[in-house]
């Protein structure tokens, strides 16, 4: 995958909405900037992204992923993380978050724009500090390992096995990747409660489907669910 380096720029997945409507893509490319000025996160929320961290789009014109393909990239994402830190206590949550211990570490945004599918990515990975906004609730691998990664490095690493498994995706969804996904599923047992729309509803995580839905356990019954406004975790 062609990879085009930006040293600062409002979004990566900005940018690539603006090269596909401009037609001037043609073949799969990944756009890594150093800095941000105007990260997406999911739902339009900002996601922070100063230097140190990793923060890419990946582009593939002539392709429609469904909406699985965000637990797919996580769990390529974890391996990646677990590939640098084996024993490190790195979870998926769902939908689209990699968490180490109870904070978040990296988040996966992926979109369909015309005959064009878009997967960004933002990894804490080198910085020292968060922000004030959302130390509380985010880290970084230097913050938790004090081990700095080189970005080309993990890039690569992440690129090559995203293309390496992409074909067993293509050809059978999330089915051979679920046992994986339960291995690391931040969500499995517990007590949660999700929103969408003006909509709450509160259960037992019981696993996902083979299309990435979060399967909950209400009233004995198993009900799933594609996406949601927010996950709050009860117990």
């Amino acid at each position: 995958m062609k990879i085009k380096f930006y040293n600062k720029i409002d979004s990566t997945n900005l940018e690539a909405k603006r090269l596909i409507i401009s037609g001037k893509i043609s073949k799969n490319i990944a756009l890594v900037a150093k800095v941000q000025t105007s990260g997406i996160g999911r739902l339009n929320r900002e996601w922070i992204s100063e230097k140190g961290g990793l923060w890419f789009t990946q582009i593939f014109p002539n392709q429609n992923f469904n909406s699985s393909v965000t637990i797919f990239t996580s769990i390529i994402l974890h391996k990646i993380l677990l590939h640098f830190f084996p024993d490190a206590p790195l979870m998926i949550k769902w939908p689209n978050d990699i968490f180490w211990k109870d904070k978040k570490l990296a988040g996966i945004l992926c979109s369909n724009l015309g005959n064009t599918s878009i997967i960004g990515i933002g990894v804490n990975l080198n910085q020292k500090s968060m922000s004030k906004e959302i130390t509380k609730l985010a880290t970084s691998v230097y913050i938790e390992s004090n081990t700095k990664l080189k970005l080309k490095i993990f890039l690569h690493k992440y690129l090559q096995q995203f293309e390496k498994e992409l074909p067993i995706y293509l050809k059978e969804n999330l089915h051979p990747f679920k046992p994986y996904y339960q291995k690391y599923d931040y969500l499995y047992g517990k007590v949660v409660s999700i929103s969408i729309h003006k909509n709450k509803y509160k259960g037992k995580a019981f696993s996902i489907s083979e299309k990435g839905e979060l399967i909950l356990k209400i009233d004995n019954k198993e009900i799933k669910f594609l996406s949601a406004d927010k996950i709050d975790i009860i117990d």
